[in-house]
């Protein structure tokens, strides 16, 4: 009778691992994909998916473009340096990015052409850049 009991000790032990923060992260985005990308953002910018990557713990949001941003001749360097502070100045006031910002993660804003499916722009943010 105490081998069942200590077996049953062991196995609802083992069983109730803890999840990490980088592993509630990682399943948090995976949920937001699954349930709600794509989704449209603005009337542009699509949402396709949204991952947190554990090793390099990074956030990565993946948008497909059209209309007036799905055109290569507005990537210039002025506008993505002024894309790349508006997008940098939500971030740091974003409430909702706050359990992510107070873990030191980083963050990729990865945007893609919807008619020709190449890579238009990339973005990424350490926490020494949005502290």
């Amino acid at each position: 009778m105490l081998a069942f009991a200590l077996l049953g000790a062991v196995l609802l032990a083992s069983g109730c691992k803890r999840e990490t923060k980088d592993e509630m992260f990682h399943r948090t985005f995976e949920q937001l994909t699954q349930k709600e990308c794509p989704k449209y953002v603005d009337p542009c910018t699509r949402l396709d998916s949204a991952s947190y990557d554990i090793p390099s713990r990074t956030v990565s949001y993946n948008y497909t473009v059209d209309g007036l941003l799905d055109n290569d001749s507005i990537y210039t360097d002025e506008h993505v340096d002024a894309f790349r502070e508006e997008i940098l100045k939500g971030l740091k006031n974003s409430i909702q990015m706050k359990p992510y910002k107070d873990e030191s993660v980083s963050f990729r804003y990865i945007y893609y052409s919807m008619k020709t499916g190449r890579l238009l722009l990339e973005l990424s943010y350490s926490p020494d850049d949005y502290r």
